[in-house]
């Protein structure tokens, strides 16, 4: 399947192999250059990331049938509560504690993302699609 994988400030790409991915997304932090990556599949199914290293978003979108997710943790990595706000080159995003991944985290979706495989495994998922329609 061919994946198109688009980071901030840099020049759209065809997938070669995951490992190209993985290098993007590492040098991904939510201060510099860099600070949000998506990948597209041919139909148009996408998988994005905004932040880096420690304050990453990862939502899910599939245009054709309106649908938006954000990946959450049943147990929050971080110890703060209530909503914060993530600021980044993409703008901001507010954000729950539970929706804050880390860098690994992030990797490990994009790669199920890019073999095709599920993505309800190391995360769950919830409904953003209104912020679609706004």
């Amino acid at each position: 399947m061919i994946m198109i994988l688009e980071v901030e400030n840099k020049s759209s790409v065809q997938v070669k192999s995951f490992s190209q991915v993985e290098k993007k997304l590492r040098s991904l932090k939510s201060y510099g250059p860099s600070s949000y990556a998506i990948m597209t599949n041919q139909t148009g199914e996408y998988l994005q990331v905004a932040g880096g290293r420690v304050t990453c978003v990862v939502e899910h979108g599939i245009p054709k049938n309106e649908i938006l997710k954000r990946a959450y943790l049943t147990n929050p990595k971080v110890s703060f509560r209530g909503p914060q706000t993530l600021v980044f080159g993409g703008g901001e995003l507010q954000m729950e504690p539970d929706e804050i991944l880390f860098i690994d985290d992030v990797i490990e979706l994009f790669s199920s993302f890019y073999h095709s495989k599920p993505l309800d495994i190391q995360v769950k998922w919830r409904d953003m699609s209104k912020v679609l329609n706004e």
